[in-house]
């Protein structure tokens, strides 16, 4: 494997461990806090990524298993509402994150080199390589652990 296909392993596969500090010591009422109209909780945000981990899996199966697969897309927002994320507990979906998170990572593990270069069709984003998407996952979390740590910050300041 090649050193930048190794590097974006290792950022796809500290997902779970960010996520993780980023929710230590949160408690209930926390992760309830609403830091501003329109904005998700710490409980919405911890449920977000990991249904967003279970289309994630799907993307990058395809994207393994197919020549040239077409992704779908799906609405965050109505995901969040209707699936009720802000009833989730942010311990429980960050588990259920990691179990996700590593076994994606042990099947990329897996893969030759040359599977990091096929390519899957997004309706939004258009084409992109298995290593763009793996590489976009991995920043997912870091976005996602950054905004945790603002709301807490925010709690805290309160």
């Amino acid at each position: 494997m090649s050193g930048k296909h190794a590097e974006l392993l290792d950022l796809f596969r500290r997902g779970p461990r960010i996520l993780e500090e980023a929710l230590a010591g949160v408690s209930v009422e926390e992760s309830r806090f609403v830091p501003a109209p329109g904005k998700w909780t710490i409980r919405q945000i911890t449920r977000h990524l990991t249904d967003t981990e279970i289309v994630v899996g799907m993307r990058l199966r395809q994207m393994i298993a197919e020549p040239r697969p077409l992704m779908a897309t799906f609405d965050q927002d109505l995901w969040a509402d209707v699936l009720r994320y802000n009833e989730c507990d942010i311990f429980d979906s960050a588990a259920k994150f990691r179990v996700l998170r590593d076994d994606m990572s042990m099947l990329l593990d897996s893969l030759p080199s040359d599977a990091f270069a096929r390519v899957g069709l997004h309706p939004e984003r258009g084409a992109g390589t298995l290593g763009e998407w793996i590489e976009r996952f991995g920043m997912h979390v870091e976005k996602h652990a950054g905004q945790i740590r603002l709301i807490r910050d925010q709690w805290g300041a309160r």
